[in-house]
């Protein structure tokens, strides 16, 4: 008996692996008439790129209708205005999807998988990594790795064609790997975070005096020298697209180009009430989403006597850079999304000193809720509008109510299954985390989560809130009759645009 229980005990890590990288598979995000800019623009390329061997999406985007967004202009053509490092990461995925079909989901899925969330489970995997070496306790290291898939906001970006978690794996990545002294390794994964998200430099730049710092020129040049083909892709994917390496095609975007004219393509002085909202803004505040994350900023100064000076510094400057960088920044929330989104390279900066704290009720307490926002909003709608305070109950729960959830592939087989089963695979990785006394706590903050939430929703409910509910139901899910009563005008026409556009139905 006790050899099994080893076993056990032993399998509960990659239980937790393989209960997000499931989730992963059955849950397919793409909703019916949804076109998601920041994801659809990074498919347009890869089509353009794969079909048209061009770098112009012009064509490819013309099916999403006059409102797509996430586009820059030149010269009366269409380019996606991201960094092409996602995208371009992505071809061989998308290359491959195209042998069973040319449709958005399966391609778009495939380059979802490959670029967000074997990404997110890395991430997991280099936390367990850097518990080892330090001789966290595995019972502790996987706790942690289960927070920080199942209890922030990168358990959503796992699950979205966005850059984020891709980022975050490359920067933490590399802070890892310069404390190890692999240095080449550690500025290919820099240079890597640069080409797929540009704000991605300023964390860049800390890396890079934490290496000039140590004073060894030919440590400085591996590291440099292993960043520099990200550097020259994207001076040569700017020259080909927009003129010049130094372009920005933030400066050409058809939709946000005059909050990038301002400041330094946007970024302004920081401001202390952009600085509030990004941490506790109701719709998408970290804090807010992830208050589990205090006590990760609390246990920083545990952290400074098992790491060496620079790293510690460079663990603790990363995210403040990060912050301060997104406090000056008007659009810091990025649009409908979970959490502020900016920030999740941040995450596991944040998450790595809890490893050096025992297992507190507190902490299963906020781990509960955590998991609770995050979970609940992905697996039903992560687009979050602008006005859905604690979407978790003012979005997500009202849908689910209605027997709504984000596409899957048990849609495929039974409806019940479909709601029930991506809960349960939630569930049962909390178990397996925490184990069930633990998990009896964790139980507590899911439910403060959900009443917290819940009086929110009904002493501030607004007839706006609910008619845009109405209208994700009706359009996004394809619940016909959603909308109750009159529709107004400017809400009907945006109705009978969208539910012309792709991706096509899904049996909900």
């Amino acid at each position: 008996m006790r050899p099994l229980l080893k076993m056990r005990e032993g399998h509960r890590t990659g239980l937790i692996l393989g209960a997000y990288a499931l989730l992963a598979v059955l849950v397919i995000p793409i909703y019916p008439h949804f076109v998601s800019p920041n994801e659809f623009t990074r498919w347009a390329l890869d089509v353009a790129v794969l079909e048209h061997h061009t770098l112009e999406v012009t064509s490819v985007v013309a099916q999403f209708g006059p409102r797509f967004e996430d586009l820059a202009r030149r010269d009366g053509r269409l380019y996606t205005n991201k960094a092409p490092g996602t995208a371009l990461l992505t071809l061989p995925a998308h290359a491959v999807a195209l042998l069973f079909g040319d449709s958005i989901r399966p391609t778009l899925t495939a380059a979802r998988i490959v670029a967000a969330t074997v990404p997110a489970l890395l991430t997991a995997l280099l936390i367990l990594r850097f518990a080892k070496r330090n001789g966290v306790a595995p019972e502790r290291a996987r706790v942690v790795a289960w927070i920080a898939l199942f209890a922030t906001p990168l358990f959503a970006y796992g699950f979205l064609l966005f850059a984020h978690a891709l980022v975050t794996m490359a920067l933490f990545g590399a802070w890892l790997f310069l404390e190890e002294e692999r240095h080449a390794l550690a500025g290919a994964l820099t240079g890597l975070a640069v080409a797929a998200e540009y704000t991605a430099v300023f964390a860049a730049a800390v890396l890079l005096v934490s290496v000039a710092a140590r004073r060894d020129w030919r440590r400085l040049l591996k590291f440099v020298a292993a960043g520099a083909p990200f550097a020259l892709l994207l001076a040569a994917y700017h020259a080909a697209a927009f003129g010049s390496a130094f372009s920005n095609p933030y400066s050409f975007s058809t939709e946000y180009r005059q909050l990038h004219e301002s400041g330094l393509f946007g970024l302004n002085v920081p401001s202390a009430a952009t600085a509030a909202r990004i941490l506790i803004d109701p719709t998408y505040g970290l804090f807010v989403f992830s208050p589990v994350l205090l006590l990760g900023i609390a246990a920083i100064p545990a952290a400074r006597a098992r790491l060496s000076k620079t790293s510690w510094w460079t663990m603790l400057l990363i995210p403040v850079v990060l912050f301060v960088v997104y406090a000056g920044y008007p659009y810091w929330y990025g649009g409908w999304n979970v959490a502020a989104r900016f920030l999740v390279p941040a995450i596991p900066f944040v998450i790595v000193p809890l490893l050096f704290r025992a297992n507190s009720p507190l902490e299963a307490l906020l781990a509960g809720a955590s998991a609770t926002t995050v979970s609940l909003t992905t697996l039903v709608f992560p687009f979050v509008p602008e006005h859905f305070a604690f979407p978790w109950s003012s979005l997500a729960m009202p849908l689910v109510g209605e027997g709504l959830v984000a596409p899957n592939l048990l849609h495929l087989i039974s409806r019940p299954l479909a709601i029930a089963v991506p809960f349960a695979i939630v569930i049962a990785a909390a178990v397996v985390a925490l184990g069930w006394r633990r998990s009896g706590i964790a139980a507590a903050g899911v439910v403060a989560a959900l009443m917290v939430g819940s009086a929110w929703a009904r002493l501030t409910v607004e007839p706006r809130v609910i008619l845009e509910r109405d209208y994700i139901a009706e359009v996004y899910f394809e619940r016909a009759g959603s909308i109750r009563g009159a529709i107004p005008p400017g809400l009907q026409r945006r109705r009978e645009l969208e539910q012309r556009l792709p991706p096509g139905s899904w049996p909900f």
